[in-house]
């Protein structure tokens, strides 16, 4: 090995070193920093505050694990220090910091959870209308509900991740969210349960577990939460008629494909009798893309007689 190669070996391997050291040293520097965050004087407390907001991203992962302790004041202290990252103009530090709050709004105690949640409330409010215009080039469909909200509707043309998902919750007044056919992950459960001033929640296809299921549920105890697995006939119907007539049948559809018509009634699913349309779409949402159903039809015929009708179906998707 030449002298000169040996030497910027050398180099390097005191460069790593250095480095080494010196983020050893800023992790003591946080710890120590937290400590004072629980001391007796307020000074103190003030000053660790401020020099842990200072540090930025070095200091987010040791300020989520003190917010979600035992000591209330370090934990407020925490969730406060991160609240002053979010609002900073370094587009990294605010997203770390905008994560750990998220993290722990979903699992942090019901005190500092609700803190964490207010912390981001104010900041979605900031964000509120850069978050509706990039939603929107995304995919999303977002709509009038009522003279009180909005409508939020996602679907298959969805272009976003879970990062784009969480702009849901920087809009306001949202009332009603619905998703079809994109699969979402826990992290995006956790997103979805921030939504508390949501009335209704449609989840049709979107392959969380049951256990996350219930855990959102948990979360959104005052939400009207529809729950479909992505089985779909591809009906139309009318809920209050107190029987379910297919109103109409979409194009390319399996209703389509199996021959169903408008006007049939929808006797039985899987030998269930079948109430009215809500209920038919209840147990049709029991079932997976690509399940079978066995359905018993009343058809009117021209002359005005009836007759029944079995057909299998294979259910589509969302």
């Amino acid at each position: 090995m030449s002298r000169l190669a040996f030497k910027a070996i050398l180099i390097l391997s005191t460069v790593l070193v250095v480095q080494a050291v010196t983020g050893a040293e800023q992790d003591e520097l946080v710890s120590r920093a937290i400590v004072q965050l629980g001391a007796n004087q307020y000074a103190d407390r003030e000053a660790a505050s401020r020099q842990l907001a200072a540090m930025g991203v070095a200091a987010i992962n040791q300020l989520t694990r003190a917010a979600r302790g035992d000591d209330p004041e370090v934990s407020v202290r925490a969730v406060d220090a991160l609240r002053v990252m979010l609002r900073q103009d370094d587009s990294e530090l605010s997203s770390k910091a905008e994560a750990a709050l998220e993290s722990i709004a979903e699992k942090g105690t019901p005190a500092v959870a609700q803190q964490a949640e207010v912390a981001l409330g104010f900041f979605d409010a900031a964000q509120a209308v850069s978050a509706r215009m990039t939603l929107e080039q995304l995919g999303a469909v977002i709509s009038d509900a009522s003279p009180s909200g909005i409508r939020v509707e996602i679907d298959e043309n969805w272009k976003g991740d879970s990062h784009s998902l969480r702009l849901v919750t920087r809009l306001q007044n949202v009332i009603h969210v619905s998703l079809f056919g994109i699969q979402l992950t826990q992290k995006d459960a956790g997103t979805l349960g921030r939504l508390r001033a949501v009335e209704r929640l449609d989840l049709f296809g979107v392959g969380l577990s049951d256990d996350v299921i219930k855990q959102l549920k948990q979360r959104l105890p005052e939400t009207e939460i529809d729950i479909r697995k992505g089985g779909k006939l591809g009906i139309a119907g009318m809920p209050l008629q107190g029987q379910c007539i297919i109103a109409g049948v979409q194009p390319g559809s399996s209703a389509e494909k199996a021959g169903l018509l408008p006007q049939d009634v929808i006797m039985e699913i899987n030998r269930k009798p079948i109430s009215d349309f809500g209920d038919c779409t209840r147990i049709i949402g029991e079932h997976k893309p690509g399940e079978e159903i066995a359905l018993l039809i009343e058809r009117i015929n021209p002359n005005g007689s009836s007759n029944q009708i079995q057909k299998v179906v294979v259910l589509g998707g969302w």
